[in-house]
Formats: structure tokens, sequence, C-alpha cells
């Protein structure tokens, strides 16, 4: 199990998501965490842990979480590498219902169920349809599990062999530090696929994990400047695997939260709170293609410079 820390403001966070993996029902063979460019926080977590099992390692690779978890899958030796965030905190059997699928040869990688730790409660204009711009899985998700394109980085788990042999995660993708990117997953999920066309993405709605929320984080200005960052990784993405491969969830994503949008619109007229909603599932959507838009003229320009 590997988790990727970098900021000594979510040590409390880090110390119960370590805590949760050390409870688990199928105890793991390793644990790694992964501290990228924050000695202190290193030497914090080193200390805490001395005792109790745990690797703690520096980011060897480019700052940022891509590189963090190529450092983490460097450090260990499990046939199967499982990830979690910094700021999730694990069911006592996350780890034996993630792994569960790989006993089909064909699953090269799994996600689980990741539920939105409010610091309060879900503010009424935060539309479910967007708890995937706080890491945390949306109502379109199989139910029952089964294959998906890809799943969140927060509750995942991957065959090493399918992950080294596509070279790991992108650096040119994947947050840095405190910034809104995204999609490295989405991208090591499609190029395993690419490669190994027989291979598997799985759902695991067992495999819990409670992502945490912050204050910051349940704001509408956040939102929008995730799905921002949002369609620019996906226009990166894009360029990398193609635009079919990058953009087909997205696109039935797309049709589908227009028809939640407009079941909102006409449920506000008794339920108010569903305008807001539908009001911020739509700037959502418009601040995704404008991301997207924004990226590929970026592209361009740079290579017409």
């Amino acid at each position: 199990m590997i988790v990727c820390a970098y900021t000594t403001e979510r040590y409390d966070d880090l110390v119960a998501c370590l805590d949760g993996l050390r409870r688990q029902s199928r105890p793991a063979d390793e644990i790694v965490c992964v501290i990228d460019g924050n000695d202190e926080l290193r030497k914090r977590i080193e200390h805490l842990v001395q005792h109790d099992g745990v690797t703690v390692v520096a980011n060897r690779y480019t700052a940022g979480l891509s590189g963090a978890r190529n450092t983490g899958i460097d450090a260990t030796t499990a046939d199967i590498v499982a990830f979690i965030d910094d700021d999730a905190v694990p069911a006592d059997t996350w780890l034996a219902e993630i792994v569960a699928p790989f006993g089909t040869p064909t699953v090269a990688a799994t996600g689980g169920r990741i539920e939105p730790g409010w610091s309060d409660r879900r503010p009424g204009w935060f539309p479910p349809h967007l708890d995937w711009a706080v890491g945390c899985t949306i109502p379109t998700m199989p139910a029952d599990g089964g294959a998906i394109r890809n799943m969140y980085g927060a509750s995942a788990a991957f065959r090493r062999d399918a992950l080294v042999a596509v070279g790991g995660f992108p650096t040119e993708l994947g947050r840095v530090g405190a910034d809104a990117a995204g999609c490295e997953e989405t991208d090591v999920c499609i190029r395993i696929r690419q490669r190994d066309p027989d291979a598997t993405i799985v759902y695991a709605p067992r495999s819990e994990v409670v992502h945490r929320v912050t204050p910051e984080r349940s704001t509408v200005k956040y939102v929008l400047v995730r799905c921002f960052a949002e369609g620019r990784s996906k226009a990166v993405l894009s360029r990398r695997v193609g635009a079919a491969h990058a953009t087909s969830d997205e696109r039935a994503y797309a049709v589908g939260i227009v028809a939640v949008i407009l079941r909102d619109l006409i449920g506000g007229l008794a339920r108010p709170a569903r305008i807001g909603r539908a009001a911020v599932l739509s700037a959502g959507l418009a601040s995704a293609s404008l991301g997207f838009a924004a990226e590929r003229l970026r592209r361009r320009g740079r290579a017409a410079a």
C-alpha cells in the first residue's frame, strides 16, 4: 500500500490514514509513505512510525503526485500495488475488497468507492454529479461493480507488471503541490488497455474510503477552478492517448449532466435549492470546456512559436 503526502497541513489526516492502513482486516505486505519535497514532514512521520513497519521515503523523481507514486512503486515488491490519498481514511475491509477482483487474471486495475467526508454537511448547492471535483465517486459509477475506463486515485490498485509495462504515472499530468490538475490515473488506465486490449479496469464498490473535504474545497470557487484544471488536463491527455480514449466517458457524462440540469431546473419550482445545483453543474461544465479549449490553444501557440 502506498500513500503520498507533501504538506504538514495535512499531518493529522496522514496519521489517520496510516492508522487505518495498519488495522486492515487483510494486512498489507508493505506500507510505504512517500513524502514529496517536505523534509520536516518526512522526519515527523519517520519518528511516528519507526516501530510500526511503515517505510518512509522521499520522492526521488519529478516533484508532484505522479513522481511520488512512481517512487512508491520502486519502494515496493508486491504483485499488487494499492494507492490511497493522505487525506482519506479506509474502512477496515478496504484492502481486502480492492484486491479481490484480481482473482480474475485479466483484471489489471481496480478502484474503490470514495465517499466525501464533509467538514459539516454537503452544501445544498453541491450536486453529487460533481463529487469527482473533490476526488469522490459520482452516481454514474456502476453501483454493483463492473468494468470502468478509470478509477479515482484516492482508492486504486494495480498489477505491478501492468504499471511497470506502461512506465508508471506520467509526470506531465497530476498534481504538484496544491494545484488542481489531474488525469494521471486516467492516463495509466487507458495506456494499460491500449497495450493489452484484454485487460480490464474494475470498480469495487465494497472497498470504501472516506475522503476529507475541507471547507476551502466546499466552495463554488474551488469547484470551478477544479473543473477548469480538469479540462486542461483532459486536453493534455487527448494529445497523449488520443481524443477518442481521453474523452469517451466525458462525452457520455456531459449528455447525462444536461438531463440532470433540466431535471433540477424543473424540480426547482418546488425546491429552490435544486436551481442552485443546476447552476453549479452548468458552470462546472462550461469551466471544464473552457479549460480544455485554453490548453489546446496554448499548445498550438507554443507549436507555432
